[in-house]
């Protein structure tokens, strides 16, 4: 009940500042925190729960990038998003590390103890539940999520024919990106890869074996897929 509440408050809000009449459905899609669309004289809007509580300058910002498309104002809500996933935290997802080939537990603890010894961090991690890479212009081999403070590592790597020092050489990227979060400009651009993010990258100690290896990544999973695993 109180967050309908919330949000029937926000909607109010909105509506008292939007010069036509609006549609709003709230969301917790975290890759699109804000989409709209204009049709038949009403804007039909897609909101994501972190703007329930927003100020007014925000609520105005929101207006401005619906019926405008104001880069100022888009750098308002993309730094209030920010912010958001930045500071507010939540449960963490159930995720497995053990997988047939490598136990990203144990890869997290030993690149830790190698790396960020000096550090009180042990965020979890386990394979992400995408089970097949259908296009191979690019892929994701790992990602941090801030919001649930949790790694996640793409299953394609889960493979004998993946060297080990490529698998931990992700999990040490997954793992700064935990202790050294990304910064926000002036522009309201994240800023996940800074020059001295870059530098720390380059200590790991197979830097230049693993990116190497990379090169040649998707030509390998172009091949796996194409005569299967075994």
């Amino acid at each position: 009940m109180k967050r309908i509440h919330s949000e029937k408050v926000a909607e109010t809000k909105l509506e008292r500042l939007f010069p036509i009449p609006i549609q709003l459905a709230w969301h917790e899609n975290r890759t699109s925190f804000l989409s709209c669309r204009k049709e038949r004289g009403k804007i039909h809007l897609r909101l994501h729960r972190l703007f329930l509580s927003a100020p007014t300058p925000v609520f105005e910002a929101i207006v401005g990038v619906a019926l405008k498309g104001d880069r100022t104002s888009a750098t308002i809500v993309r730094k209030m998003a920010h912010l958001y996933f930045t500071n507010t935290k939540a449960p963490s997802e159930p995720l497995v590390g053990k997988g047939a080939v490598y136990d990203l537990e144990t890869i997290r603890d030993r690149v830790k103890n190698r790396y960020f010894s000096f550090h009180d961090v042990k965020v979890p991690i386990g394979w992400s539940k995408q089970k097949k890479t259908r296009s191979f212009r690019c892929i994701t081999f790992g990602s941090y999520d801030p919001h649930r403070d949790q790694i996640r590592i793409h299953p394609c790597l889960d493979d004998e024919r993946v060297p080990l020092y490529f698998v931990e050489f992700i999990v040490y990227h997954e793992m700064l990106h935990a202790i050294y979060p990304p910064k926000i400009d002036e522009r309201g651009r994240i800023r996940s890869h800074p020059p001295e993010f870059r530098l720390l990258e380059k200590k790991f100690a197979d830097y230049y074996l693993a990116k190497q290896w990379e090169k040649s990544a998707l030509q390998f999973l172009k091949n796996r897929s194409r005569h299967g695993r075994s």
